[in-house]
């Protein structure tokens, strides 16, 4: 008689360990349609679909890092969002346009690195102090392809208060370029485990018509600077020679770069994140089936090189499992 209820404990005890992981829903806030973002966080979804269906996961279009942080913040249970980590540090400080600090946004991983340079085809513009009196072209002001570029670009002048700054988006810069509405602009230049790296689209359309531009220097110097002035920690970088094409560009570059990631609050269960971080880590390379953006995204990528108390616990607990923190 003993046994049976041996047999019934040893049956419950099975069920238990055969029940899989309780669901969860997650929402990414993705940025903008077919940007650089959405498109990452689109590939996310079909992985995490096939190696972690526990979570059913979705991509939700937003008008950029600000505006998802902000809708994230509504749910942060449940949402998570993909941006730069230059806006998910002003959101953490509270800056504007960020009603308050964000102190409990946090890393889940990061995508890619984007080097932002600036470029001209006015052979008259050999360095950035050459913009004096110029117009500059720069992302949306929201954005960090907006006013954060626009302060780097500023800090590395000795005469800044000339220079004209007009924000518009990417097929606007080129038109605006192309016919000279504007002297100088931003361009974008996504790396790969290997060069050549990818610049955004319109790159390839100005140098048919206008040939390979002059790639300007913003030193380490005026990177630092701009950090000290908006109290933001931006990372000096060096595009190195023929990394876009051959002779492209035709010498190492100094300027500055950027970091796309996942980030949570940690109302996120410490489950759901850790199991997102090791989705990411462990079958980010698959995400190229989806977009030919996620070439550059690669396992030593995905770590967070932030500080430890940056980086959502959940996260933090599969990195360090891993040995990689």
């Amino acid at each position: 008689m003993k046994t049976l209820p041996r047999l019934l404990l040893s049956f419950a005890c099975a069920c238990m360990l055969s029940t899989p992981a309780m669901a969860a829903n997650v929402e990414i806030q993705a940025g903008i349609m077919s940007g650089t973002l959405y498109n990452l966080s689109y590939a996310f979804t079909e992985i995490v679909k096939q190696h972690a269906p526990e979570i059913s996961i979705t991509a939700v279009e937003t008008q950029g890092t600000g505006m998802g942080i902000v809708k994230g913040a509504a749910e942060p249970a449940t949402r998570i969002v993909a941006g730069t980590m230059v806006p998910v540090l002003e959101a953490r400080q509270g800056k504007a346009p960020f009603k308050r600090a964000f102190t409990d946004l946090k890393a889940i991983g990061n995508l890619t690195e984007n080097i932002q340079t600036l470029i001209t085809f006015d052979p008259a513009i050999k360095t950035v102090d050459d913009l004096a009196g110029k117009k500059l072209g720069c992302g949306p002001k929201p954005t960090v392809l907006g006013h954060n570029h626009a302060s780097i670009t500023a800090a590395g002048m000795k005469d800044p208060k000339n220079m004209k700054v007009s924000y518009m988006a990417w097929g606007n810069l080129r038109d605006a370029i192309m016919d000279g509405g504007i002297d100088a602009m931003i361009l974008g230049v996504s790396t790969r485990q290997q060069p050549p790296f990818s610049p955004v689209a319109v790159f390839g359309e100005m140098v048919a018509s206008r040939g390979v531009p002059t790639f300007l220097d913003i030193t380490p110097e005026a990177v630092k600077k701009a950090s000290q002035t908006d109290g933001i920690d931006y990372q000096p970088v060096v595009l190195k020679a023929g990394s876009i094409a051959e002779n492209v560009p035709p010498r190492d570059v100094q300027t500055y770069h950027d970091i796309l990631g996942f980030y949570a609050f940690d109302q996120l269960p410490d489950d759901v994140a850790y199991t997102l971080a090791k989705t990411l880590y462990e079958h980010c390379e698959e995400m190229v089936k989806y977009t030919a953006m996620a070439k550059g995204i690669w396992p030593a990528m995905v770590v967070p090189t932030v500080a430890d108390d940056m980086i959502h616990p959940g996260a933090l607990k599969y990195y360090k499992e891993k040995g990689l923190r």
